[in-house]
């Protein structure tokens, strides 16, 4: 890869980075603790391709009046140069000595050589490299929804081996007194298999996330309102994203997948422990459709 492409390359890097850092997007990829360490590594590739670009002009500009003295130099000299009927006279005693055959094959390897060095210097297939930069500029990926919980793992707060068994349980802080507090859904689903003191029975709380209805259901019963409210989990970014679930009872409309809900309800005592996969069942008492926020994952325990 020539420098020209390397310096660009890294030039859009930094600009991109820093551009999702600065409108917020980044949120979609990365935890927000993360912000300063993108700023900063941003600032510092756009820095560097920078002085990398600044070099090579100064460098070049040297090269440029370097070969003006040199043939300035070569004109003064040239009354010492031989005539060009002496250099074809030599070149002819040359051939006859060494054979015609012979200057005609190293001319025919020197030029293919040319050529093969010109072939090479021209490829172009560096340049496919700033094609996911662009597209990051241009078109940036949404953040992960219900389209992608097929390629994903739920959260389990269980872990598989041991599912089968109680688990174990501790006191979680009281909840606040305000009529209907709002929780995490992974706080809801932890407090819901875990929590000895009971906290959620009869207690009305609001969640929010986006509908996932399962495809098995959408398929055999398209007309049913019963879905899951699920959030995207992550611990450091969404290449360990997973998907945290509540059943939701009660609907009493058929939703898309995607769609964001803030939706108030009572935990079904017990539905988590009877859940094969450990998902408590949150009986609806009231919703209304809401905006995607700003910060669309939750943190991962």
């Amino acid at each position: 890869m020539k420098r020209g492409t390397q310096n660009l390359l890294l030039l859009l890097i930094g600009s991109a980075v820093l551009w999702i850092t600065l409108d917020g997007s980044y949120l979609r990829y990365v935890k927000p603790s993360l912000y300063p360490f993108l700023l900063i590594s941003s600032v510092g590739f756009i820095l560097l391709a920078m002085v990398a670009i600044i070099r090579d002009i100064r460098r070049g500009t040297v090269s440029d009046e370097q070969a003006g003295m040199h043939g300035h130099s070569d004109v003064r000299g040239h009354i010492n140069m031989p005539r060009p009927s002496d250099m074809l006279d030599n070149a002819l005693g040359d051939a006859n000595v060494h054979g015609s055959s012979d200057v005609v094959d190293r001319d025919q390897f020197g030029h293919g050589a040319a050529q093969h060095d010109h072939e090479h210097g021209s490829g172009r297939a560096q340049w496919l490299l700033l094609a996911p930069v662009a597209a990051l500029l241009l078109v940036a990926p949404p953040a992960l929804g219900a389209g992608a919980a097929v390629t994903s793992s739920p959260v389990q707060v269980v872990p598989r081996d041991i599912a089968a068994e109680q688990p174990k349980l501790w006191a979680f802080p009281p909840l606040s007194a305000e009529p209907s507090p709002r929780l995490p859904i992974v706080d809801l689903v932890d407090r819901a298999l875990q929590d000895s003191s009971h906290s959620l029975d009869s207690r009305e709380v609001t969640i929010s996330g986006f509908i996932i209805r399962p495809k098995d259901l959408a398929q055999q019963h398209p007309d049913t309102p019963d879905a899951d409210l699920a959030r995207v989990v992550i611990t450091c970014c969404v290449a360990d994203a997973r998907y945290v679930l509540v059943h939701l009872s009660g609907m009493p409309e058929v939703i898309d997948d995607d769609a964001w809900l803030e939706v108030r309800g009572v935990v079904e005592t017990g539905s988590a422990q009877r859940d094969p996969d450990h998902t408590p069942t949150l009986v609806v008492t009231g919703y209304q459709r809401i905006e995607a926020p700003d910060r669309p994952y939750e943190r991962g325990r």
